[in-house]
């Protein structure tokens, strides 16, 4: 077989491996997703409005080049389905994919992170290959298919593996200057670091590789070609990302966050990643032997001007975000594909006796780390085997306190989580859009069951639990998660709690290896990155426990469900003192379902906040004709009464209270008002 021949197979064989090392796992449950994709599942969505300020409608953690991209291909994917015969406008398609869909954008995205990670491969082989030879480039090439960082982030609708591979593509396109004076090459470096800088603000740090090349080849400052280069870099930048220029008061203020954050961190005190990097995140992608080599590939590198060119990016980029205590893993992708192609250059220096003995060596810890990751994932999530035991065994309706922290929360549909898509769409789209395609959401719904979670997103000062919640909400359930990020955090006392008063029904693990195996500690992704042990699924801890007999509500079906959203949203804007918004919320919530009990105590304290008690009372009286074996209903009928002076009706309704709960609290006080004495 010819070198050529061998040389083909060689690297299909790499990147058969890169592949199935990243499709194997990542593409599998839609369903549970890193915090991140929500944003680039469903904001690109908002583009079918024909805004593309992503500044202020959406999020401006990432420029919009990626946004963009995700973007065309969603509507594209709508596109095909219309051509298949699909009746739904733009306009429904675009809100049922916020509500209930969205799954299939997850895998687009997804495959669109698995076909940049593939790019980096190629590219990290084509950049040892110019610097060192054939040997290197392959080398280099299955250094980065097997590496686990980037194998656990190519599973990911994120910007990190793109911007990784428009890093490297760059880096190869500014060697190219060493050995052509042609204008071309310097502008097509110059647009491939506006296309990094453009898919993730640290991209721009990729300069580095076009000016240490520039100066390296003997030419100067002044040269036009350096400045025309730089002029492409901004240029590309700016046509990919426009309203950077166009708004730029807000994304300089973004940006000025950003870079705050970089400096202060996320919560955690881990160090500089000057040091963070080099001690954890480096071994955990490359492996200790992986660093050895790599070093020695620094070493190898610097006699030639291709090397110091890729030592002089490591460098700029390893200075820049070292710089801070901002260290998740994920951001040191370019440095760990760096650092591949150095051990790759390291390796084909090595004399063939020894050369693919020293290969494996540097192969065996990130392989078996990367094979590790995949089965996990392909082993599934705790997560998404509670929500399937929660939707088959717990009543509909059910009110639900989950304690561990947002991250960790079994992912059922809830009331809670539907407001926050209601506001969020009436947010981006308005509440008129909202009103129009409302009777199309509901009807092409999901059959799922909806439940109560007590802790939402918005209500998190008791993540790690509390019974005063518990009683307060009268929970039949408490599900909690705990794991050693500290995303899922249970507080001791409450646990002991929760052990002497409930019952445990069942519980989802991980494995037993699950607090001594390595996260990312700042990252609420339930992935390791090393120290893998007998771990056997993704995922926290879950708990669920039985505190009292079932308490379903009668909001079980999918438009009762809606009005209760709207109610909740009536409430919470009640409880800001936005009578008139929640008015308004309210009575969408009763048009949807006339006997939401919920909805008239609502109406009932609006009218008591404008000031209109008499108002309060037909509302009230609504309520406890649809839930009279609610106690505390009627006593809020009964103080109503008793606020505007009918004492008789405040006695009927007292009474009524004792009836039906004998022990209340206020026993006392309440037979002291019947016979007249207070």
């Amino acid at each position: 077989m010819g070198n050529s021949a061998r040389n083909y197979w060689r690297w299909a064989a790499i990147l058969a491996l890169a592949a199935l090392l990243r499709v194997w796992g990542p593409l599998g449950d839609a369903s549970v997703r890193h915090p991140d994709e929500f944003f680039l599942v469903y904001w690109p969505l908002y583009f079918s409005t024909g805004d593309f300020n992503h500044q202020h409608t959406l999020t401006a953690f990432y420029p919009a080049f990626h946004y963009y991209l995700l973007g065309a291909l969603y509507f594209l994917y709508f596109a095909a389905l219309k051509m298949g015969g699909l009746a739904w406008s733009l306009h429904e398609w675009v809100a049922y994919q916020l509500f209930w869909g969205g799954d299939a954008l997850v895998r687009i995205g997804r495959w669109v992170t698995v076909f940049f990670a593939l790019g980096t491969v190629v590219c990290a082989g084509a950049v040892a290959r110019r610097i060192w030879g054939e040997s290197a480039g392959w080398m280099a090439a299955l250094f980065t298919a097997v590496c686990a960082i980037h194998v656990r982030q190519s599973g990911l609708v994120a910007v990190d593996v793109p911007m990784t591979c428009w890093f490297v593509g760059a880096v190869w396109a500014s060697l190219r200057l060493l050995h052509g004076e042609d204008v071309k090459a310097y502008l097509w470096a110059g647009v491939l670091v506006g296309l990094t800088a453009a898919a993730k603000y640290p991209g721009a740090l990729v300069c580095s590789a076009v000016v240490a090349a520039h100066f390296s080849a003997g030419r100067g400052l002044l040269d036009r070609r350096l400045w025309a280069s730089g002029a492409a870099a901004i240029g590309a930048f700016f046509i990919v990302t426009p309203y950077t220029f166009l708004d730029y008061a807000v994304f300089a203020g973004h940006f000025s966050r950003e870079v705050s954050h970089l400096q202060q961190g996320h919560g955690q005190e881990l160090g500089l990643g000057w040091w963070y990097y080099l001690r954890e995140t480096l071994p955990a992608g490359l492996g200790w032997a992986g660093v050895v080599l790599m070093a020695y590939g620094a070493f190898a590198a610097w006699p030639s001007r291709e090397g110091r060119v890729l030592l002089a990016t490591f460098a700029g980029y390893y200075l820049v975000m070292g710089s801070g205590q901002l260290v998740f893993v994920r951001y040191a992708l370019p440095l760990l594909v760096i650092g591949a192609i150095l051990a790759g250059g390291a390796v084909a220096r090595v004399g063939r006796p020894w050369r693919y003995a020293l290969l494996l060596v540097g192969l065996i810890e990130p392989l078996h780390a990367s094979v590790r990751i995949a089965e996990l994932q392909v082993a599934g999530d705790t997560r998404s085997a509670a929500k399937s035991w929660v939707e088959t065994r717990l009543p509909a309706g059910s009110t639900c306190c989950n304690f561990g922290g947002w991250a960790g929360d079994v992912s059922v549909r809830t009331i809670e989580g539907l407001w926050g898509r209601i506001s969020q769409y009436e947010r981006l789209w308005g509440r008129e859009k909202m009103d129009e395609v409302r009777s199309f959401i509901v009807e092409t719904g999901p059959r799922s069951p909806f439940y109560s979670y007590a802790i939402h997103y918005g209500n998190r000062q008791h993540n790690a639990g509390s019974m005063d919640v518990v009683r307060k909400f009268d929970c039949p359930y408490v599900i909690l998660h705990w794991h050693a990020l500290v995303y899922s955090t249970i507080d001791t006392a409450f646990a002991q709690s929760l052990a002497a008063r409930g019952e445990l029904i069942t519980r989802f693990s991980p494995g037993s290896d699950m607090m001594s195996a390595r996260y990312d500690p700042i990252d609420a992704y339930y992935l390791p990155i090393g120290s893998f042990g007998e771990l056997e699924k993704m995922g926290p801890e879950i708990e669920i426990w039985r505190i009292g007999p079932d308490k379903p509500s009668s909001w079980g079906t999918l438009p009762r469900a809606f009005a209760q959203a709207y109610v909740r949203g009536a409430a919470t804007r009640l409880e800001g003192g936005e009578i008139a918004e929640a008015l308004a919320l309210v009575e969408r919530g009763l048009a949807l379902d006339a006997d939401c009990a919920d909805g008239y105590l609502v109406s009932a304290r609006i009218m008591e906040q404008a000031g209109r008690d008499r108002g309060a009372i037909g509302f009230y009286e609504r309520v406890v004709a649809l839930k009279p074996e609610r106690s505390d209903y009627w006593l809020a009928l009964a103080n109503a009464y008793s606020q505007l002076g009918d004492e008789d009706n405040a006695q009927r309704c007292y009474r009524r209270v004792l009836a039906l709960e004998p022990d209340h609290p206020e026993a006392a006080a309440l037979r002291r008002a019947i016979s007249g004495e207070g």
